[in-house]
């Protein structure tokens, strides 16, 4: 009998590695949301979290960072981005400041408070990091790192090959 609290994809994780590793993901996503809503603040979980990782990390290298980094990173629409970091900066997590060479050029910059948050929800996220792989050994772990980095690379070469056939005019069905 089919647990569909367990496999909320039914059986096409059974039969399918894809399918498989997108149902896993969202679960970690998901977990790791709760994790960080319960230990350190419902206001940065998913998106908002790791935008701001990215900014915090930035910063520490000495790289400044715009919107369309963002945009660029996360793969995501100028819209999506510009409400997202409208709420970021509402709610005191980062500022943006005009750049004197181009002021439609808008820096992102972390608060103390977005600094902060940030070094919680790295010690939660490596807490999640270690209880995510009990019970795994180490080298099960590296074999399961290096398939899991060939399968990103490969889907990486599918989605520039069916870029490339549809730049070209795909005349297949």
């Amino acid at each position: 009998m089919h647990d569909s609290s367990s496999n909320d994809c039914g059986a096409c994780a059974d039969a399918h590695f894809g399918a498989l590793l997108n149902q896993t993901s969202r679960v970690i996503r998901r977990a790791l949301d709760a994790r960080i809503a319960a230990e350190v603040t419902t206001e940065l979980s998913g998106a908002r979290g790791m935008v701001l990782g990215d900014i915090v990390r930035a910063e520490r290298q000495g790289r400044d960072v715009y919107q369309r980094d963002i945009e660029q990173w996360f793969n995501i629409r100028r819209s999506s981005v510009t409400a997202l970091l409208q709420g970021m900066e509402q709610d005191g997590f980062i500022t943006r400041s005009a750049v004197a060479k181009d002021a439609r050029l808008k820096r992102l910059v972390a608060t103390e408070k977005g600094r902060a948050c940030h070094k919680e929800i790295e010690a939660c996220i490596a807490r999640f990091e270690d209880d995510l792989q009990k019970g795994i050994d180490p080298q099960q772990s590296a074999v399961a790192r290096a398939v899991l980095e060939q399968t990103l690379r490969n889907a990486q070469h599918i989605l520039q090959e069916g870029n490339s056939n549809q730049e070209r005019g795909n005349t297949t069905c």
